[in-house]
């Protein structure tokens, strides 16, 4: 089974305006993920701890959290692409309008929510 290290805090299910689920929460995240086959392992956003966990290997993707209640995550989402390009990095819960963030890393993977991670 392939293994995803799922950068986050524990955080609550997040709604969007409309009242639907944009993240389901860590845990039911974490049940959804290891359904699409993937191996998953949580790790801190507290930087550099993202980073020396790739650099030891075993790991085949990254998915980062970056809701409110997970701080400076966008910034080692950016950095884990430059600094690992063959790394495939995704990112949940940047909003589509957000180019600020597309433009500091282009090569990483927005998706909308988590279900659109590639399976495992």
């Amino acid at each position: 089974m392939p293994k995803l290290l799922f950068v986050t805090v524990p955080t609550d299910e997040v709604l969007n305006k409309e009242g639907k689920v944009r993240f389901p929460g860590t845990e039911v995240a974490v049940e959804k993920l290891t359904e699409a086959g993937w191996d998953v392992e949580i790790i801190d956003p507290l930087w550099p701890g993202p980073l020396k966990r790739c650099e030891e290997g075993g790991v085949d993707a990254v998915l980062v959290s970056c809701f409110k209640a997970v701080p400076r995550s966008r910034d080692a989402a950016s950095t884990l692409s430059r600094r690992l390009p063959d790394m495939p990095v995704f990112v949940v819960g940047v909003l589509q309008k957000d180019e600020t963030f597309r433009t500091m890393a282009p090569t990483v993977g927005v998706l909308r929510n988590i279900g659109e991670l590639p399976q495992g």
